[in-house]
Order: C-alpha cells, then structure tokens, then sequence
C-alpha cells in the first residue's frame, strides 16, 4: 500500500486517525492541515509565422502526457506571481523570453474531476512574437520539441490535457480560426 500523505503530524509526529479526511487536526498539539489546490500558470503565447498566428507548444519528456503536445506552463513557486511563474515556464521549457507585465488572464478553471489544481490561462502579447527570430532551441528532459499549433482541429488527439485543448480552442474560435491544428516545430 502506497503510503498516505498528512498521515502524521508534521509539527508533533502525532498519527492521524482514520479515516484521513481533510482538514485534518491532531490529536496532541490541535494543529489542523488542509489539503489546498495547487496553483498552475499555463501561457498561451501568439507566435506569428509565415503569414500565419500559431500558438506555442512543447512535446512533453515527462509524465502525465509524455510525448504529447501541451501549451507552455507548470506550478507555481511560493515567491512567484502568477504572471512571473509563467513568464518563467515559457523560458525554461521554450527558450523564449517574455516580459510577465505582458501577460493578460484568459481563462482560469479547476481540473476535473478532482478539483486539486487551479489552471490560470493567460496570454503574451500585446503582439505575437515574432517566429522568425526565435533562437534555435535545445531538448531537455521535460520538452522534447517546441512548435506551433494554428487551429483547433484535431487538438484533442494529439494534446496531453483537455484543458489544454478547451483554452486553444477559445483562442482560436475568437480570432475565427477553425482548421486543423498544423502543428510544425520551430
């Protein structure tokens, strides 16, 4: 059996009695523990290629959706806005440089059916970066490749979150952009 996390007291020691319910309070020293949702930054970032507006993707080295596309973005850190936690996971998985002051809220929602993160969507901008002066990038661990998608269709079978697909799609239906998703690597 896979150990329990909060099964004991992280101020005293004290075991927790089952069931282990959140919020939880000791028995010894009275502390109670809560189970918050995490915070995630996820970055639709414009990117203008030939004549065409793309969003930016990265093909995943890690699970959940290893292989998959995905829209940049990852957990907060405690000391970080969530604008800066974006404009950090754009360069740490992308190798693009975006301001955080550039960063507009799009959309936020909590992942179903368990409600544990708190997906807050924005937008770089105000315009698209510019596809040709992107630097070449480099495979790490986590981000295999870094493209662009240009439409919402066929999204679902090649994107490792649904959400993911649900934020693309609204980019795109509010611009009036309907085809296949294209995606390219850059």
């Amino acid at each position: 059996m896979p150990p329990a996390r909060d099964t004991y007291c992280s101020f005293c020691g004290t075991a927790y009695a089952p069931p282990l319910a959140y919020p939880r309070s000791c028995p010894s020293c009275k502390t109670q523990v809560w189970a918050n949702p995490i915070p995630v930054s996820v970055v639709l970032v414009p990117v203008a290629r030939d004549g065409r507006t793309g969003l930016l993707v990265v093909r995943r080295g890690i699970e959940p959706g290893r292989g998959k596309l995905a829209l940049v973005g990852g957990f907060l850190e405690e000391h970080e806005t969530w604008a800066e936690g974006g404009a950090r996971e754009i360069r740490e998985e992308t190798g693009v440089v975006v301001d955080a002051a550039s960063l507009a809220p799009f959309w936020f929602t909590s992942t179903s059916p368990r409600p544990n993160r708190v997906l807050l969507f924005s937008i770089a901008g105000p315009a698209p970066v510019d596809g040709g002066a992107l630097e070449a990038f480099e495979a790490n661990a986590e981000t295999l490749e870094r493209g662009l998608v240009f439409g919402p269709g066929g999204l679902a079978e090649v994107f490792a979150f649904a959400l993911h697909v649900e934020a693309a799609r609204r980019f795109f239906e509010a611009r009036g952009a309907d085809g296949p998703h294209g995606f390219v690597t850059v």
